[in-house]
């Protein structure tokens, strides 16, 4: 084999072992018959937020909650307490820092709201179901 054939091979062999990352969070499969129930944050998740937590944040952890600055301070945000930890991180509930406080994991230390009422389990269904679509401002 002359040196160019090797050069090729050596060549070939390095774009063979290209890493893809793909997706970070793949959905799970839906049926192409189900439709999909979107998920609206001004007019679903955003009250949840301005009932249960408005009342603390804005004077706590950074983070204001009120109607004109919740979205700006959750997604694709670094949490303040728990950096580089990300607030809400579209399409992976499991990843944002709010779903575990939320939803009592202690992934992230106490649970929110902190005074034990925890959210219903259709609030935290469409919490869950927002950020899984991508968190979107709709």
């Amino acid at each position: 084999m002359d040196r160019s054939s090797y050069v090729l091979a050596f060549a070939l062999l390095l774009s063979a072992c290209t890493k893809d990352e793909g997706p970070l969070y793949i959905p799970a499969p839906r049926p192409p018959d189900e439709p999909i129930d979107t998920a609206y944050f001004s007019a679903e998740v955003l009250p949840i937020f301005i009932a249960h937590c408005w009342t603390c944040h804005p004077p706590m952890g950074d983070m204001d909650l009120s109607a004109t600055e919740a979205y700006g301070n959750l997604v694709n945000v670094e949490s303040s307490g728990h950096a580089p930890a990300v607030r809400i991180v579209p399409g992976d509930p499991d990843a944002s820092v709010l779903w575990n406080k939320v939803n009592y994991t202690e992934v992230y230390g106490l649970g929110m709201p902190p005074d034990g009422t925890a959210l219903s389990s259709e609030e935290l269904a469409t919490i869950r179901a927002w950020i899984e679509q991508g968190a979107l401002n709709n």
